[in-house]
């Protein structure tokens, strides 16, 4: 698997998105891939401006300009070359269209809760994690430094080895290890799962089907991380009736700060990232998150 290439850092002057753009360069510069980073301007604002400043769009875009290279300079990235640019539209069509103009692989933004929900994904974040044509890395505040403890979940899928493959290559260059997670289903977990309404809880261990999956997780742990000898990589099995919330209490235990997640999985996380799937995993995860897409993303819907 060939790492990131083209990063665009999306950034509106937060904290949040400082460390997202820090998080970045530290993704891009041992490949020495490239770095775009977007600021979105409202049009709404850009009106306001021009009425209150007598100025015109060009004119405005400049000043901000201005002000999104200072604060890439004052932020002291060590990384020649950062390209910089103000867009002024919606802030997901025109990231989108940036990431598909540049020919990005990867969206990185960073996101920050409120003081009652302290996990909550913004409205944009979540909107690109879902519909965005390339991989979406959201990047905690609090996740300061290189990820140390990594995270993935696997369902055996070809996305989902495309995860891994990503969650064992992202370790590499932090110099972090990596935790694959399985989450067994028995028949009669699935039975009365009711879309995922049911309180988490054991179900008693079929160790024969466990051991089964045990060695299956093994070997496909073996295969991804095959070209990264220097990574290790642990792999966890366990059986829950609540697929999501198992994965996030897994995360939680095992105190990873990013989580990788291969999108659209087609069998045990036949859910993942559609739907409530989505939302309870990247709200929830108090980690950062990197969704991996498929080669081929599916038309429509969220």
């Amino acid at each position: 698997m060939k790492p990131y290439s083209h990063l665009i850092a999306a950034v509106d002057f937060t904290p949040s998105c400082l460390n997202a753009l820090r998080q970045a360069v530290r993704l891009a510069a041992p490949t020495g891939a490239r770095l775009t980073v977007v600021h979105v301007m409202d049009e709404f604002l850009v009106h306001e401006l021009k009425r209150a400043l007598s100025m015109d769009q060009a004119g405005i875009r400049a000043d901000w300009t201005a002000k999104l290279r200072k604060f890439v300079d004052d932020a002291e990235l060590g990384l020649p070359d950062i390209r910089i640019e103000v867009r002024i539209g919606n802030p997901f069509t025109e990231l989108v269209d940036a990431c598909r103009v540049e020919g990005a692989d990867l969206l990185v933004m960073g996101v920050k809760g409120s003081r009652l929900d302290p996990h909550r994904v913004g409205v944009i974040a979540s909107k690109c994690v879902r519909k965005a044509p390339v991989d979406v890395l959201l990047v905690r505040e609090d996740a300061w430094g290189a990820f140390k403890h990594v995270a993935t979940c696997v369902d055996f899928s070809d996305n989902s080895a495309k995860a891994a493959r990503r969650a064992v290559q992202v370790a590499a260059l932090e110099k972090a290890s990596v935790d694959c997670l399985y989450v067994y289903q028995s028949a009669l977990a699935m039975s009365v799962d009711y879309g995922g309404l049911v309180s988490p809880m054991p179900l008693g261990a079929d160790e024969a089907t466990l051991g089964h999956w045990k060695n299956e997780l093994a070997a496909f742990a073996e295969s991804v991380a095959a070209g990264q000898p220097g990574v290790n990589v642990g792999t966890s099995v366990v059986e829950r009736i609540n697929i999501r919330e198992a994965i996030v209490d897994h995360v939680k235990e095992r105190h990873a700060d990013l989580v990788v997640l291969g999108t659209r999985g087609k069998t045990g996380l036949r859910e993942m990232l559609i739907g409530t799937t989505a939302e309870k995993i990247v709200a929830n995860a108090p980690c950062s998150i990197l969704a991996v897409k498929p080669d081929v993303l599916p038309e429509g819907g969220d």
